[in-house]
């Protein structure tokens, strides 16, 4: 059975692998509330719509939900690992 990098995998009902979320901001905004239900504290990179590493305030409101606030309001993605 082939694997894929960055797949996670189920052997004998146990999860292995790391679980991850993407959150597309499709309307532009200066705070995003994201919820990802992976039930820890993520590590967190968000990219703008033209593919460039956007800095900015991460609030964890709970191992679920996160707030990203910025400086100005554009729309991108965030990734959560």
């Amino acid at each position: 059975m082939a694997k894929y990098i960055g797949q996670p995998t189920i052997t004998n009902n146990i999860f292995t692998g790391d679980a991850n979320f993407v959150h597309d901001q499709g309307q532009p905004a200066a705070q995003w509330v994201v919820t990802h239900n992976l039930n820890k504290k993520c590590a967190v990179t968000v990219i703008d719509s033209s593919n460039q590493v956007a800095i900015g305030q991460v609030t964890y409101n709970s191992v679920n939900q996160v707030t990203l606030d910025f400086e100005g309001s554009f729309s991108g993605k965030a990734f959560f690992n």
